[in-house]
């Protein structure tokens, strides 16, 4: 019988990721799937017949990426909000907030996002005064780029509702609030949103993935939001493939069903649940030894105790749910892998993958440690990108030696860690990630470009158990692949983040076209 093709792809540079046929000219698919992968003579016979036919010219093809931390439904339903991440001063976020305060009803919410005080010359954190000099008559509220830190003027501070005892309000000498939250739990309830601006979020948040090539994200969710993406799933609107970490205050209900992590569809699957144990270095939050070089009286916030995380984590082992825990300063990542150092069932630790996510301050003895316990390292390349440079913020915050050992991928690597690459938003786009990890200045940082794209691809899939299905171009997979605007492997690599993204296709279905934008 004659085979037809969904889709041929020929006459291209094909990167698979896969060992045993690292390179390939051509492949097919067929429902969803790859089932020809190799030289022009393997698919010859099927472009007649195929539904569609694409002459690459060339171009170079990868694996879709797989982002493996985001946050990228809350970034879906944000982008109406008003975003800051190119605002370049105080000043500039005030004079774009104000020239916007005609679309907004009086005492109605203005939320913003993405603002990012290190690259501003005031280097300070936007107050309450300063966004009460725009507006009292509306709520404004302003999320710094990493989340963990908030600014809201007096009317906003007013609806928000807040425990007046948090000690995550920020106050003056005179002990009144300074406009500055960080790290408060559920911050955002107060503000409403409807069903359909969920829905419309969940439609961004699948072009927000697509367009810079991600087939597959572990989405850092909200509670409730599964339900959402579960109807989007029927009303076949996921153009990505969604893997959704639930907070751990839902672990309860998930054991009361019998739910595991990894359940679910091709496109939509449960993960491991969220366990925030510090803050932010942007934020001064994250855990740390030794105080912070600006900030000498901190050290940042602990959310759990030992005690308290050793019980969630004993009670995810017990129920075969792997945990992803959020770490960033070296002694939030000390207490994290004590507690696995201390829990009796190695065989279940490591079947169940759970993950350290970002690690940022991880010391190599400590890696060590997290690789003899099977744990997984989530990182994020495009921080060093970001902030780990010579003259970065990092460098401010904690001084250059211990910048100097920060997020050790080449370390990492050589002491045989697994480590999946994300981008936790900051900002989206593996090609940038990749520019990130391979040209940084620091050697126990930087990676070659194979191992960068790896863990961006496999190591990405291994993280949520889903290395037999996506993660490389090879027969029987997911037909998850991207096209590029240029050989990754053979321009500079200092060009690698100008690299675009001509194509992302998912199931062998396109899903992002530069070309039709």
């Amino acid at each position: 019988m004659e085979i037809e093709a969904d889709l041929v792809v020929f006459n291209g540079n094909i990167i698979t990721m896969d060992p045993e046929l690292p390179n390939a000219s051509c492949f097919a698919t067929k429902s969803w799937k790859f089932f020809a992968v190799g030289e022009e003579e393997h698919i010859q016979d099927l472009i007649m017949t195929a539904k569609r036919v694409i002459d690459l010219g060339g171009k170079t093809v990868l694996p879709g990426f797989i982002d493996a931390h985001t946050h990228i439904t809350s970034a879906g339903i944000r982008e109406d909000h008003i975003h800051l991440h190119a605002m370049k001063s105080i000043d500039e976020i005030k004079k774009t907030i104000s020239e916007a305060l005609h679309k907004y009803k009086k005492e109605s919410w203005i939320l913003g996002h993405g603002w990012d005080e290190s690259k501003w010359p005031e280097k300070r954190y936007i107050t309450m005064t300063d966004l009460d000099e725009v507006s009292t008559e509306h709520a404004i509220l302003l999320d710094r780029i990493d989340g963990h830190l908030t600014s809201v003027n007096s009317m906003a501070f007013k609806k928000l509702k807040l425990d007046e005892k948090h000690e995550g309000i920020i106050r003056d000498k005179k002990g009144n609030p300074t406009g500055i939250l960080k790290d408060i739990e559920g911050l955002h309830n107060e503000i409403s949103i409807s069903e359909e601006e969920i829905q419309k979020g969940i439609l961004s948040a699948g072009r927000i993935a697509t367009r810079h090539g991600i087939t597959t994200v572990v989405d850092n969710a909200v509670s409730g939001m599964l339900r959402h993406l579960r109807t989007a799933e029927f009303e076949n609107d996921l153009h990505a493939r969604f893997v959704v970490n639930p907070p751990d205050k839902m672990m309860t209900p998930m054991i009361k069903l019998g739910i595991t992590s990894c359940w679910g569809s091709p496109m939509l699957k449960i993960g491991g649940v969220k366990i925030f144990v510090d803050g932010s270095i942007g934020a001064r939050t994250a855990y740390v030894s030794e105080p912070y070089n600006d900030d000498p009286e901190n050290r940042g916030i602990l959310v759990y105790d030992k005690k308290k995380l050793k019980r969630i984590v004993r009670n995810a082992i017990s129920n075969d749910i792997q945990t992803v825990i959020h770490a960033i300063g070296d002694e939030a990542i000390e207490m994290v892998i004590t507690v696995f150092e201390e829990i009796k069932d190695k065989e279940a630790i490591r079947r169940q993958r759970h993950r350290i996510e970002h690690a940022e301050m991880i010391s190599e003895y400590q890696i060590r440690r997290a690789v003899s316990q099977g744990l997984i390292l989530s990182m994020q390349p495009n921080f060093v990108g970001e902030w780990q440079q010579k003259d970065g913020m990092y460098v401010d915050r904690l001084g250059e030696e211990r910048t100097r050992g920060m997020n050790m991928f080449r370390v990492a690597l050589d002491n045989g860690a697994r480590v999946c690459f994300g981008s936790d938003g900051m900002p989206y786009g593996p090609l940038y990630g990749i520019w990130s990890a391979v040209t940084h200045h620091n050697d126990r940082v930087r990676l070659e470009l194979e191992e960068a794209i790896r863990c961006y691809t496999m190591e990405g899939a291994y993280s949520v158990f889903m290395e037999h299905t996506i993660g490389s171009i090879k027969v029987g997979k997911r037909a998850d692949f991207v096209v590029l605007s240029d050989n990754i492997a053979k321009i500079p690599k200092e060009q690698i983040k100008d690299i675009t993204i001509e194509s992302t296709f998912v199931g062998g279905i396109e899903e992002f076209s530069a070309h039709r934008q």
